[in-house]
């Protein structure tokens, strides 16, 4: 497999999972398309990494390996196809190793409430974010909330059933394990606390801004009972995100 296609399977497969994604490059500068594929392919492998492998014995020795190769991009020495495609770019990719470890050995993550979930997961989304002010463009103060969003709806839905409940809440998880009630009703308090914790302010450059619309309007399906998929309405939302920068 060449280079090329090896890319080319990474970034398909973060747009298998989110399907709206393949819309976005559409309307981002032919100059930030690339690159925007290749982040967001990365943001999918480190989130996998580090919050959807159950067995320590395998999480730890990857987060590690990603680790190691976040900081080699800073030197020019990526090995991995994502890592290659985005090490020429100026961004702080080094910053989000220490994170990316330290969250490997929290998995899986419990909190009191989304609020202190959020701070747990902030100085991830917090790196996150100043890489992607760095390749997108501008910065806002809420960016790494999105991010944290983003992070926790990844897990959704089918992590309800996994060995980290998808990182809901305490709070939930007693509410509806005292109440009896089924996985949709935990389901649907999560998701209504998810969009109450998405800002409602615009993000600081077109791609992350792209993102909070898409992540709003994902977990409005969701809560509708519905499965995500592809329609016009993310081709407006990655529109008007774009369109509020030029």
């Amino acid at each position: 497999m060449s280079d090329s296609e090896s890319l080319r399977s990474f970034t398909g497969k973060w747009q298998a999972l989110w399907p709206e994604q393949a819309v976005l490059p559409v309307f981002l500068p032919a100059s930030q398309r690339p690159q925007a594929a290749a982040w967001s392919a990365l943001f999918c492998e480190l989130q996998e990494c580090v919050f959807a492998i159950e067995q320590e014995a395998v999480r730890g020795p990857k987060s590690l390996w990603w680790a190691d190769e976040l900081q080699r991009m800073s030197d020019g020495q990526a090995r991995h196809p994502l890592t290659v495609s985005l090490q020429q770019c100026a961004a702080p990719f080094a910053a989000i190793a220490g994170p990316v470890l330290e969250l490997a050995t929290q998995v899986p993550l419990r909190a009191g409430s989304g609020v202190q979930l959020m701070q747990q997961l902030q100085p991830y989304s917090e790196a996150v974010a100043a890489c992607e002010s760095s390749l997108f463009g501008g910065s806002a103060d809420t960016d790494a909330a999105v991010v944290g969003i983003q992070l926790l709806l990844m897990r959704l839905p089918a992590g309800l059933q996994a060995f980290d409940r998808a990182m809901v809440p305490m709070h939930l998880l007693a509410r509806h394990q005292i109440a009896d009630v089924p996985n949709k009703a935990l389901q649907e308090d999560w998701l209504k606390e998810l969009l109450a914790l998405l800002p409602e302010h615009p993000s600081g450059n077109p791609y992350r801004e792209a993102q909070r619309r898409f992540i709003r309007r994902r977990l409005q399906t969701l809560r509708s009972g519905k499965t995500p998929s592809l329609s016009p309405a993310y081709a407006w939302d990655a529109w008007r995100a774009v369109r509020r920068f030029r």
